[in-house]
């Protein structure tokens, strides 16, 4: 429920700033400590938590390696209209595109575990110039898993397949942006409901909790480019 409320605030907020903006956010004259609209595609390794698929045991997560890739595009629309302190600016961050993969290998038998996930995210931002060419931005967006796949390795054969339709999360983070370099940290909780792709109707579910939902929290550290 919680998860639900963040994600509604941070559209409705989305959408007001959007409102307040009058609908021009590219024909707005430059006035001193305006910043710019960018648009920016990124990469980089992405971790779960030793919450990952509700599993909360640290003795199984001793068992496993943890690793993961990301690959981004979005936009940072500044609103400049709305007058804040010189350089400090409200902005809507859009991930049109985010693919991320996540793979659990155990350490003392053949057994890995791969999930696949395509997701848009969208949400406000504050966005901080302390130097010429130099921005940092905090976000939180609401974050929509659009697809996932989820497959079992046992010896280097597939032994079981999920597939998931779209679920709901959240992803709060910050950027350091300087001229066309962007260094982002992300951190991300969402829910998806994988059904098993031989017994429909079954789902991987969340191992600790009584729940169909799978929760997939991980940390991000992204190097990008902005234009």
């Amino acid at each position: 429920m919680k998860k639900i409320i963040l994600t509604i605030v941070a559209i409705s907020i989305s959408i007001l700033c959007f409102a307040q903006s009058g609908g021009d956010l590219e024909n707005q004259s430059q006035r001193s400590g305006d910043l710019e609209t960018k648009f920016y595609f990124r990469f980089g390794y992405s971790l779960p938590t030793t919450s990952y698929l509700g599993i909360d045991n640290m003795d199984f997560w001793d068992n496993y390696t943890r690793f993961g890739g990301t690959f981004e595009l979005g936009s940072i629309f500044m609103l400049n209209s709305i007058p804040l302190s010189d350089g400090l600016r409200i902005g809507i961050n859009v991930d049109y595109m985010e693919f991320s993969y996540h793979q659990l290998t155990a350490t003392d038998y053949n057994q890995n575990l791969g999930i696949l996930k395509l997701a848009s995210k969208v949400g406000p931002s504050l966005s901080y110039s302390p130097a010429s060419k130099l921005v940092i931005d905090l976000f939180v967006k609401a974050k929509i898993p659009w697809v996932g796949g989820m497959v079992f390795f046992l010896s280097d054969e597939v032994d079981q397949v999920f597939i998931a339709k779209p679920g709901i999360g959240v992803a709060t983070g910050i950027n350091i942006r300087y001229r066309f370099l962007m260094l982002g940290f992300e951190y991300n909780s969402d829910n998806m409901k994988f059904e098993d792709q031989d017994y429909p109707g079954e789902y991987f579910g969340n191992l600790s909790r009584d729940s169909d939902k799978t929760p997939m929290q991980s940390f991000s550290f992204t190097l990008g480019f902005s234009f």
